[in-house]
């Protein structure tokens, strides 16, 4: 099981919580339980903030992996985490990202919301299909993309936000391969756009219309995340590591046995990226190759699925029992 106008072309902003400015990178961390959940809530899913002290994770709970499922949202404000109400209805969600004045989520049966202030926005998608990723350029420029994974003979989902509405956009023509489903979606620009997906399917949205650029691995990739047009990096892999790396004219794939499969990355600024995957699995690959470095995440056996970081090394993971058969619980571990 599995996203303010940009101020220039390709510059990674603030709003979405990078720091363009240096850094020092990315070193190994302890890590620390901040919150455990029971069936009553379900796993978490994915974790974004608009700063160390406003960030929110999202999840939720099914009674089957063909259930949409219930939708919950947990969100740390000067360091507690608590509990957020999310409309009545909602169903599991699998993805935050946002703005410093919005916050997006997406979910099952196709399920898109906003949060201006303190009231949510459903928005009408064009699909009842789970929706995987969601990246938000600006409050008029938002892109989500989701499949179905149960059903073979599913087309990817690729929507786009103008500020009214949702529109599909059409997969581009495939070197033969026929994913499932996009899984999730990374910007640089309004017309620098990269989403991921089964089998290893990658594809470029360059303002016009998206194309395919060959990845260099059949394994499913799960998530992405960048700094610029020219240094992105894409994980996945089901049992073990896959790292893709762009650097602006061809993806480079390698995988990494030390990791039973990664979920979710965040990339510093510096081009260090933290790594989330099967087993409790966390980690660091170091900026410009392929060298990782493991850490004990705390979460023991647990499926950690998404990451976020602060500029300040602060990074925060969440999942849960994702690797069995619901009801799941959940975890988030934070660095120390």
């Amino acid at each position: 099981m599995l996203v303010a106008a940009l101020a220039c072309t390709g510059c990674p902003q603030p709003a979405t919580g990078d720091d363009p400015s240096p850094s020092d990178g990315l070193t190994p961390a302890s890590w620390t339980v901040a919150l455990q959940s029971d069936t009553d809530v379900g796993a978490f899913l994915s974790v974004w903030g608009s700063a160390p002290d406003d960030v929110w994770a999202v999840g939720g709970q099914v009674s089957s992996v063909m259930d949409p499922g219930t939708g919950a949202a947990y969100r740390r404000v000067d360091g507690d985490w608590a509990p957020a109400d999310v409309p009545a209805g909602t169903p599991l969600l699998n993805w935050v990202h946002g703005t410093r004045s919005r916050v997006w989520v997406v979910g099952n049966a196709g399920a898109a919301l906003y949060r201006d202030a303190d009231s949510w926005v459903d928005t009408d998608t064009p699909t009842e299909v789970p929706l995987w990723g969601c990246w938000v350029v600006a409050d008029d420029d938002v892109w989500a993309v989701g499949g179905d994974t149960f059903d073979d003979e599913a087309e990817p989902v690729l929507i786009h936000w103008d500020g009214t509405s949702w529109t599909n956009h059409p997969m581009p023509t495939l070197d033969g391969r026929n994913p499932a489903a996009m899984f999730k979606v990374w910007a640089a620009a309004t017309d620098d756009v990269w989403a991921v997906g089964d089998v290893g399917v990658i594809v470029h949205y360059d303002g016009q219309s998206w194309s395919q650029v060959l990845s260099g691995t059949g394994n499913d990739l799960i998530s992405l995340w960048g700094i610029g047009p020219d240094e992105v990096v894409a994980v996945g892999g089901r049992s073990i590591g896959t790292i893709a790396r762009w650097d602006g004219s061809t993806w480079t794939t390698e995988e990494v046995g030390r990791f039973a499969g990664l979920n979710g990355i965040w990339m510093d600024p510096s081009g260090d990226a933290a790594l989330a995957g099967n087993i409790g699995g966390a980690g660091i690959v170091f900026a410009s190759g392929f060298e990782t470095e493991l850490e004990d995440s705390g979460a023991g056996v647990q499926v950690l699925h998404g990451i976020y970081g602060f500029d300040n090394g602060e990074r925060i993971a969440v999942g849960g029992s994702l690797d069995r058969s619901p009801p799941y619980v959940g975890i988030i571990v934070e660095t120390e």
